[in-house]
């Protein structure tokens, strides 16, 4: 989540933002066709309807249609849905403060006990800030605070429970791990660059030309000219470089580079370290800043910003160009998994959520996405 430059585009605070133009229909004709063959952008009905098909037959061969449920005990429906992103980070900055970018959580409550604590925090690691749900998914209300008064407005306006956590500079990963039991180790299943969409200007065309323009840029253009509807008449100086995403999500625009070839032997004991900080975890996405890939490589300078649970994605399958096929394959693994290491978890006392009990609380989290930008 890059800081952009001064000289770049203002702070966006997405609730707040007027109503975002469309492209041109000729523009939004050409996208269409652009991402009609790029499955990454598929819808989720289209696109998931295969991976729900292996779900149901993998309930039937384990018996037990949400034994995934169980696969992290440490998680509220082993992290399905509804989980509460301060049940893995609190463990982890307890046992394993180097490896977690701090956090305060800002519980339901007055305005102004909420701010206090916010901002005694942000006085404490310094400013920006993230802000995000406790209870949220993909990139769903997280927003960076650069100043005093966004902290507030965000309080004001969310007034459920919030993590404000230390900003972290650097490069964003997502690493997928999978770990039983018995396993001494994890094993990483997929590692993932999150870079984010950027455009230069020439101080002869307006954002929304230079979006326009863009061959990544153009492909989510309804979704940037939303976030940054009250800019995009805009000249940038020649030269200027525009950060056109900050968070690292995938559905937020964020770009995802396969990077499972930096898995090495030292970061496998750093991520098993991680795992162990956190009783009960040991299978999903680590959402994580370093310096670098040889960094990250070496298993050294590791921060934590999310452990997300079982509905995470092994995200490589989102790299540009990646065939359906090696998604499906992927995707097809990882459920797998998560039934088995679920199953073991589940003969080990590990709690099972019924079908009944993850569709109401799967209804209850789309109610409560209405309340996010």
């Amino acid at each position: 989540m890059p800081v952009p430059p001064e000289s770049a585009l203002p702070t966006v605070r997405p609730w707040q933002a007027a109503k975002a133009d469309a492209p041109g229909w000729a523009a939004r004709l050409s996208i269409a066709w652009e991402r009609t063959w790029r499955w990454e952008f598929w819808p989720a009905w289209l696109y998931y309807g295969p991976i729900i098909v292996w779900i149901l037959l993998l309930g039937l061969r384990h018996r037990s249609p949400t034994a995934f449920t169980a696969a992290n005990p440490g998680l509220d429906n082993g992290g399905v849905v509804g989980e509460r992103k301060h049940q893995a980070l609190k463990p982890l900055q307890e046992n394993a403060p180097d490896l977690c970018a701090n956090f305060v959580l800002l519980p339901e409550g007055s305005l102004e006990a909420r701010a206090e604590a916010a901002l005694r925090f942000a006085s404490a690691v310094g400013l920006p800030l993230v802000l995000k749900p406790d209870v949220g998914q993909r990139g769903r209300g997280v927003f960076i605070a650069r100043q005093a008064a966004d902290v507030r407005d965000y309080l004001r306006r969310f007034p459920g429970a919030v993590i404000a956590q230390r900003y972290i500079g650097g490069e964003e990963y997502g690493v997928f791990i999978a770990r039983s039991p018995s396993d001494e180790k994890v094993q990483v299943l997929s590692i993932v660059h999150k870079t984010f969409p950027k455009v230069m200007g020439d101080g002869v065309r307006s954002l929304r030309e230079l979006i326009l323009s863009d061959a990544r840029a153009r492909l989510i253009a309804q979704l940037l000219f939303a976030s940054w509807a009250d800019a995009l008449d805009r000249i940038p100086a020649a030269g200027e470089t525009l950060v056109l995403v900050e968070i690292g999500s995938h559905c937020r625009g964020s770009l995802f580079l396969d990077a499972t070839a930096l898995t090495s032997p030292a970061l496998i004991d750093t991520l098993t370290r991680l795992s162990d900080a956190v009783p009960g975890y040991g299978f999903g996405r680590i959402d994580l800043r370093v310096t670098s890939a040889a960094h990250l490589q070496r298993g050294e300078g590791l921060q934590a910003l999310e452990l997300n649970g079982v509905t995470a994605e092994s995200a490589h399958i989102y790299h540009p160009g990646t065939p359906l096929l090696v998604g499906y394959r992927a995707m097809f693994r990882q459920w797998a998994l998560a039934f088995s290491i679920g199953k073991d978890q589940a003969r080990r006392g590990a709690a099972v959520t019924s079908p009944l009990e993850l569709w109401r609380l799967w209804r209850q989290d789309l109610a409560r996405g209405e309340q996010w930008f």
